[in-house]
């Protein structure tokens, strides 16, 4: 199985995230996984889309109540998405 994961949804996380997900048969990825520090109201719409285009939401242990109390959807913690990644 292989999956990578991306640490950040800046200026080159969130495009690389987009491009390796829709494209992650061609690369030969199982899974994709991102992780975000802030819970940014700014930039829920953006997490939103990478989720629905298949990404994996890891956030840092103990923010996850932080994170789905501003909408987000988180399904892994950071450090475990991190030891996931081949």
């Amino acid at each position: 199985m292989s999956i990578v994961h991306v640490i950040g949804t800046g200026t080159i996380g969130e495009p690389l995230i987009g491009l390796l997900t829709d494209d992650r048969e061609a690369f030969g990825i199982d899974e994709v996984s991102f992780s975000k520090h802030t819970p940014s109201e700014i930039e829920r719409a953006k997490v939103w889309d990478l989720q629905r285009r298949g990404a994996v939401l890891a956030v840092e242990a103990g923010r996850h109540d932080e994170f789905t109390a501003a909408g987000y959807e988180p399904a892994l913690e950071a450090r475990e998405a991190i030891e996931r990644a081949t």
